[in-house]
């Protein structure tokens, strides 16, 4: 992994991880955590690294209240210089495809559409997108 990439990660972490701190407070298994990426990046195992890189990506959809996404969203644009992970940009994309062909094939595009709904509901700039994605769920629902 490139010297950039393995920075870039643990940058992302670090905001992550701040943020998670400053909502939660300190827990043993964010401090787990915290002390094996440490000790991944220290030792170059980037394996690791990218493991627990996938990890957040997990805890963005799931463990934070729409509101907070958008908060964090904002926080990681603004802190990473306006960069987003790649991983998000194909999965748009992939959103964007389902959207733009007005039918849901399958139940992996049904559970992506479910989970853009989750993290965008609470900003009010994406009500159109809300209600559009709502609308190809509740057909897919209703076949």
């Amino acid at each position: 992994m490139k010297i950039e990439e393995r920075q870039k990660i643990k940058d992302r972490f670090e905001i992550i991880f701040d943020f998670i701190n400053s909502k939660y407070g300190q827990n043993t298994l964010y401090n787990n955590l915290k002390e094996t990426f440490k000790n991944a990046f220290e030792n170059n195992k980037d394996s690791v690294l990218k493991e627990i890189n996938k990890e957040l990506d997990v805890w963005l959809i799931e463990m934070f209240r729409p509101s907070e996404k958008v908060e964090l969203s904002r926080l990681l644009k603004e802190k990473l210089n306006g960069e987003t992970d790649q991983g998000d940009l194909k999965r748009i994309a992939k959103i964007n495809k389902i959207i733009k062909r007005g039918k849901i094939n399958t139940l992996s595009e049904y559970a992506l559409l479910k989970q853009r709904v989750e993290e965008i509901y609470a900003d009010e700039s994406k009500s159109n997108e809300v209600e559009l994605i709502n609308n190809l769920l509740a057909e897919f629902y209703k076949s």
